[in-house]
């Protein structure tokens, strides 16, 4: 079985779930870890709770790239070959990872999902400046 873990400092992780349970629905794979609040200072803890001992594929999606949080759970790879840490979570980025196949392998489906251009930040003022560009042209 696939699953998949929301981490983050404070409680941006429950926000995020929120705002896709909002646009997707409840899902029962999906849980959070929301670090540094609520007593959940453990981050070691909370993290090797948070993957299990168990052989199903976990995607962990963390909020910052070098951040505690996700160093945590970078720790954990070495014991877990099923494991699998993305940084620098989106909300595109995570509706892209939960309508994946599970039929496809896990470590393709997260490589296309960070690569995906759907997932990256964009400057709308440029977006919209290239748009009004090209109507001018025609």
């Amino acid at each position: 079985m696939r699953r998949f873990v929301i981490a983050s400092h404070a409680h941006f992780a429950q926000g995020i779930a929120e705002a896709l349970a909002f646009l997707v629905g409840e899902r029962e794979d999906l849980t959070t870890a929301c670090l540094f609040v609520d007593g959940n200072d453990d981050v070691a803890a909370v993290a090797a709770e948070a993957v299990g001992d168990g052989d199903d594929e976990v995607v962990v999606c963390c909020d910052i790239l070098g951040g505690s949080v996700c160093n945590e759970f970078t720790k954990l790879l070495a014991g877990h070959p099923n494991l699998h840490v993305v940084a620098n979570m989106s909300l595109p980025l995570l509706i892209s990872l939960l309508f994946s196949d599970p039929a496809e392998p896990v470590g393709e489906v997260v490589r296309r999902a960070v690569a995906s251009p759907d997932a990256a930040p964009k400057y709308v003022n440029d977006l919209v400046a290239s748009e009004d560009a090209e109507e001018e042209e025609f």
